[in-house]
C-alpha cells in the first residue's frame, strides 16, 4: 500500500499512459454529445418560456466546453493527473444536472397546458 504523499506526488504528474488518456477523452466526447442531445430535446419539446433559453446557454457552454477540452486532455501536456479528474467529473456533473434541469423545465411547461 502507499503512502498518503506517495499518492499525492503520483497525481500530480502528467499522464502518461495511453489508454488513460484515450478513456478521458472518449468520457468528455461522451458528456458534450449528452449536453447536445439535452439541447435537442428542449428545443423540440419545450415552449419557449422565459427560463428556456438561460437553460439553453448554460447547456450549450458545457457542450462548448467538454468538445473543446478533449484534444488538450488526449495530448495531455499540460494537465496533471487531479486537473483531468476535476474536469471531467465537473463537467459530467454539470451535464447531469442540466438533464434533471431540463425534465423539470419540460414537466413544468407540460403542467402550465
Amino acid at each position: 500500500m502507499k503512502t498518503l504523499p506517495e499518492k499525492i506526488n503520483w497525481y500530480r504528474e502528467c499522464e502518461t499512459r495511453q489508454w488513460k488518456r484515450i478513456w478521458h477523452s472518449i468520457e468528455l466526447s461522451l458528456v458534450s454529445i449528452s449536453a447536445i442531445a439535452i439541447l435537442v430535446v428542449i428545443q423540440l419539446y419545450g415552449n419557449g418560456t422565459k427560463l428556456q433559453p438561460v437553460f439553453m446557454l448554460f447547456t450549450l457552454a458545457m457542450a462548448i466546453s467538454s468538445a473543446a477540452i478533449v484534444t488538450p486532455i488526449y495530448q495531455s501536456v499540460v494537465f496533471k493527473r487531479w486537473h483531468v479528474q476535476i474536469i471531467t467529473l465537473g463537467l459530467g456533473c454539470g451535464v447531469g444536472i442540466s438533464a434533471i434541469a431540463a425534465f423539470l423545465i419540460l414537466e413544468l411547461q407540460l403542467a402550465n397546458t
